[in-house]
């Protein structure tokens, strides 16, 4: 979407968003509002690897949400139960999660619907076993005293440093997945997209390219996972059910499918939008329903679309304005 804009207009849109949300910590001190913000960002992570899926291989999937819990207890257990520093099961959260999507690849060869149906089926798998085998996960009662985050001797023990900690993680995997658009595999996900046949017919292992996509997309998920976990510091089965799964879908369609950017937006939202809308209490999911309608109203497009054309609007009118003030003066 924002080929249809000058890249130096881009950068500095996408620069000043960054600077606005560094500078966050210093216009707000509410530990509590902090807290939903990091939340978001954690989240805008996940959905960047629904985007991945979804937009730029065109993979419905419904098993997100496996992969979240899965990196979620993976890095609670190693670091609460085993003494691992938080990097190091920081990203043994994400490898696991990985390795387990590898069990998806058989399913690969489904489209649509079908794909969506059985990622669901594992989404329930893993929320049972998280259920049910209390000697793994603490079963129902979940798992208490998360420790803080820590990089070497720098405890992470405030809202702001954890803040800081997803902000830094949210950027490094958009600018991961922004090289990875426009690499060779980026390439082949969207001729997947576009026709897997013909894909197919011009020499792209379609299951190779599906698997390698669900395997990345599984680990950024599961570093997402690790970071709600010491973001939380606790951990319930019920935080990782297909409604989950379905949220974390709902971020990507809102901001936009096809738009890493669009992928943020659409986790602000959906984080964001009840929190604000709490004080009408018994009416807050009501009008949040509403305006999840109007936004999937927007199209395929999204919010990202919506404030592009926004944006090419307002382009257009300074460039009309420029062609009527060089007549003039002519």
């Amino acid at each position: 979407m924002d080929d249809k804009f000058p890249p130096a207009l881009v950068w500095t849109g996408r620069i000043g968003v960054l600077i606005l949300l560094a500078g966050l910590s210093f216009i707000s001190r509410q530990d509590y509002f902090i807290h939903v913000v990091s939340l978001a960002l954690i989240f805008g992570v996940a959905a960047l690897g629904m985007q991945l899926l979804l937009g730029y291989a065109g993979l419905l999937s419904v098993g997100q949400a496996a992969f979240l819990g899965i990196g979620a207890y993976t890095s609670a257990m190693l670091t609460k139960e085993h003494g691992w520093p938080f990097l190091a099961a920081f990203f043994a959260a994400g490898a696991l999660s990985g390795v387990v999507s590898l069990v998806l690849v058989p399913i690969t060869r489904l489209r649509g619907i079908y794909l969506g149906v059985a990622t669901l089926g594992f989404t329930i798998i893993v929320h049972l076993i998280m259920v049910n085998e209390e000697w793994l996960t603490g079963g129902t009662l979940g798992v208490l005293g998360i420790p803080h985050p820590s990089i070497g001797a720098w405890k992470l023990g405030s809202e702001v440093a954890v803040y800081y900690l997803c902000l830094v993680v949210l950027v490094i995997v958009f600018l991961a997945f922004h090289r990875l658009g426009d690499s060779r595999f980026g390439r082949a996900l969207q001729a997947i997209q576009l026709d897997e046949d013909a894909a197919r017919a011009s020499g792209i292992n379609i299951t190779l390219v599906k698997s390698q996509c669900f395997v990345v997309a599984a680990v950024v998920t599961g570093f997402a996972g690790s970071l709600f976990a010491h973001h939380a510091q606790y951990l319930n089965p019920n935080d990782f059910t297909f409604w989950k799964s379905i949220e974390i879908l709902i971020m990507a369609a809102v901001g936009g499918v096809g738009s890493l950017a669009g992928a943020v937006i659409g986790a602000f939202v959906v984080v964001i939008l009840p929190e604000a809308l709490r004080a009408i209490d018994q009416w807050r999911m009501v009008i949040y329903g509403s305006l999840l309608v109007v936004f999937m109203g927007l199209g395929p497009r999204g919010m990202a679309g919506l404030f592009a054309m926004a944006m090419q609007r307002i382009l257009a009118r300074n460039r009309s304005s420029g062609r009527v003030a060089q007549a003039e003066r002519t």
